[in-house]
């Protein structure tokens, strides 16, 4: 029987490879026409390197960020993808070997006494890519964003926001726009988690110049490991799974702290909701225990809160064999 299938394994496994190339060219190969009036580039931040000089990473989103860049203008497209070029990147390609330990259980070579007690984290600007206050952002929940040129995709340094943050302060990967109303303009959401016995929740909100404008800090009880928030017009919500983490296989140099997390069955999932004026008190609802990565959207109707969430019934699993894609960012010019 003939296989008609319009791919073949060999373009599956390219997604398990390094792309080590940095390109810039016009995209001459179409089908069809681009309309002349679309104008603007698409941004797409993901993992580009995986391994280190040879090195395979243990799981892909371990990897070091590559931005690509598709940019639209008079029918035409443009093609350009450059690394991220953080400390850590610069770093291990001039020493051409890993210096770092990764969060999803990549290791140095050498076993668990090259490992002990190393818990340096590799800020690798891989999960997510904003243009916002006329600043193009590659981030990474566990430290500072990268700022970058929109046109060159050159890396410009770690992104402060004049000063708020200091380096290695973490901002979550997916902050969110507020598109505002005729009594308030639009917003970026973003937040920041210190987890810990008693876990911080910071929430900024950024003008259209990048801003800071309001600063907002909540604790909560128990360890917070939270990915994904969603916002309304009044409200953030974030969903803290009931999980709990052991340091001590991360700490000795046998596991990724990624993978000494643990989903609680027993204990429910808190919903924690905080409003976005200051001075008013956040609450609490409690529901079924899962682990919730992402969100799909969240609204209000009348005294209701609703909220589209994708919830999993145990901790996602870190199959190194799998991976997915993540998010973009279209401007217009």
């Amino acid at each position: 029987m003939q296989d008609f299938r319009p791919y073949t394994f060999e373009d599956w496994k390219g997604g398990a490879r390094s792309l080590k190339q940095e390109f810039d060219y016009l995209i001459d190969d179409i089908e069809g026409e681009i309309p002349p009036e679309l104008n603007g580039t698409l941004f797409r931040n993901g993992p580009g390197l995986l391994d280190v000089n040879g090195q395979q990473l243990h799981h892909p989103w371990d990897g070091d960020g590559m931005i690509c860049a598709i940019t639209f203008s008079q029918g035409q497209a443009h093609f350009r993808n450059r690394f991220i070029e953080t400390e850590g990147y610069l770093a291990e390609r001039t020493a051409k070997r890993m210096l770092y330990r990764g969060v999803f259980g990549t290791q140095k070579p050498g076993g668990c006494l090259a490992n002990a007690f190393d818990l340096r984290l590799k800020n690798i600007a891989n999960t997510q890519v904003i243009y916002w206050g006329d600043k193009l952002l590659a981030l990474w929940e566990a430290a500072n964003p990268y700022h970058l040129n929109p046109k060159t995709l050159e890396t410009l340094g770690i992104e402060t926001f004049g000063g708020l943050l200091r380096k290695g302060s973490p901002i979550a990967a997916h902050p969110k726009i507020d598109p505002g109303n005729s009594a308030q303009a639009s917003r970026l959401v973003a937040f920041a988690i210190n987890a810990g016995l008693i876990s911080k929740i910071h929430i900024y909100e950024l003008d259209s110049t990048g801003t800071v404008v309001q600063h907002l800090t909540h604790r909560v009880p128990g360890f917070a490991f939270i990915h994904d928030f969603a916002i309304t017009p009044n409200y953030c919500l974030f969903f803290q799974p009931p999980v709990s983490f052991n340091p001590f296989p991360y700490v000795f140099g046998f596991r990724g702290p990624a993978e000494c997390i643990q989903l609680q069955a027993n204990r429910p999932t808190r919903v924690w909701i905080i409003p976005r004026r200051k001075g008013e008190a956040m609450q609490v609802l409690e529901t079924d225990s899962c682990f919730v990565f992402h969100h799909g959207n969240a609204f209000e109707q009348g005294d209701e809160i609703i909220v589209y969430s994708v919830s999993y019934q145990d901790y996602i699993g870190l199959d190194h064999k799998r991976g997915y894609p993540h998010n973009t960012d279209f401007i217009n010019h």
